[in-house]
């Protein structure tokens, strides 16, 4: 509700670096502003205020910068406080209903890749996956107790440590020991030290009762064989007011490799998670091949 209030009355409030705003200008005198879309030492990619999609070589432009501003206008001088909750209250519907039972879940859990390193430790996951801009959108305070179910090799686990910083602390799941082994290596080399290693098994990760501010979950729900028991133990972890954040990969990701079971819907992973008391906060639409969902403890 806060995000989409300030999206409408103060888009600059809360913008990602996505959705800064990029200024070229070139050397024949022409300014142009959008958003970027892909950027590398020769050229720069943007969708301009228009929605068309512009190309610069660098060596054409006089400068190019990013404004930590959005392109999108306010409606605080605009609408009306009730206007402006007439249309927070449509925008909350194309969320869709919550689901009006439990689903359990059909599937067998894929691991093939889970257990993969290489795939893990890919070098052009960080583009896959945005990791930097993710773990920032979470706005996890320092400070905060998080816990990054499913570690692997510490992909994660070392950003959310960075965020949380010294007096924060994050517990690293994991239910192979060799993966506990990878993150651990991991850590060493960011010489992080407030992160717990934790050997979780199939039905328990293991966790503090109602200590958690964050349980971070990437690219790892889809391989619950018991999603039913786990997730009552994560929402028992989290503190009242607590978030589960769930990242998985798109039913459309084009990756040639991975097996459509490695896949998930918005809706699959809303129908199976919300059930089991927890709520829809907000969807994270700036993943290029991924679905990320926020959803806090249902009160």
């Amino acid at each position: 509700m806060k995000s989409l209030r300030l999206a409408l009355t103060d888009p600059d409030a809360e913008i990602f670096p996505e959705y800064y705003t990029v200024v070229v200008e070139t050397k024949s005198g022409e300014t142009i502003r959008g958003l970027a879309l892909n950027e590398d030492d020769l050229s720069i990619q943007i969708r301009d205020i228009d929605g068309n999609p512009r190309s610069f070589l660098k060596d054409d432009l006089k400068s190019s910068r990013r404004e930590v501003r959005s392109l999108m206008p306010s409606y605080a001088s605009r609408l009306s406080a009730a206007e402006i909750q007439d249309v927070i209250a449509y925008l909350r519907t194309l969320r869709g209903s919550s689901p009006a039972k439990r689903m359990k879940r059909t599937r067998e859990p894929d691991r093939s890749f889970g257990d993969d390193v290489g795939f893990l430790d890919r070098l052009d996951r960080d583009a896959d996956d945005r990791p930097d801009t993710l773990i920032s959108s979470l706005e996890i305070p320092v400070g905060a107790l998080v816990a990054d179910v499913g570690s692997g090799t510490g992909y994660y686990t070392w950003r959310l440590a960075q965020k949380v910083g010294p007096k924060g602390k994050v517990f690293a799941v994991d239910e192979q020991q060799t993966m506990l082994d990878l993150t651990a290596a991991t850590l060493k080399k960011r010489q992080l030290s407030n992160v717990q290693l934790v050997l979780g098994q199939e039905t328990d990760p293991h966790l503090p009762a109602a200590s958690l501010d964050v349980v971070f979950i990437a690219n790892a729900y889809h391989e619950f064989s018991q999603p039913e028991v786990m997730m009552a133990a994560v929402n028992r972890s989290l503190k009242p007011y607590g978030r589960l954040v769930v990242i998985e990969y798109s039913d459309d990701a084009d990756f040639g490799s991975i097996d459509d079971t490695e896949k998930m819907t918005i809706q699959q992973i809303r129908t199976e998670i919300e059930p089991l008391g927890f709520e829809l906060d907000h969807i994270l639409d700036f993943l290029p091949i991924q679905n990320g969902l926020i959803f806090t403890k249902r009160r």
